[in-house]
């Protein structure tokens, strides 16, 4: 199995799922279907660290682009439109 990051797992758990998501619910997802082992007792915190990272309209000092995700108002997370 290739080696992917944080936010390549989200990215497909998104796909998959065809609709936004709770942090909750995409990291549960990413354990679920094995697609990323996390060294940390709070994976969720990771989830949305990586997530925001690349989330447009989120601009922090860990910013980073490509933008691949949106926030939308109900505070889940989709993937960015293209």
């Amino acid at each position: 199995m290739e080696k992917r990051t944080v936010a390549q797992a989200v990215i497909e758990v998104l796909q998959a799922a065809k609709q936004p998501m709770a942090i909750s619910d995409i990291t549960q997802a990413i354990l679920d279907k094995n697609l990323y082992t996390f060294n940390a007792k709070e994976p969720t915190a990771i989830v949305r660290g990586a997530i925001e990272r690349r989330c447009e309209g989120v601009n922090r000092k860990s910013s980073i682009e490509p933008k691949y995700f949106k926030k939308l108002p109900d505070g889940k997370y989709g993937l960015k439109n293209k």
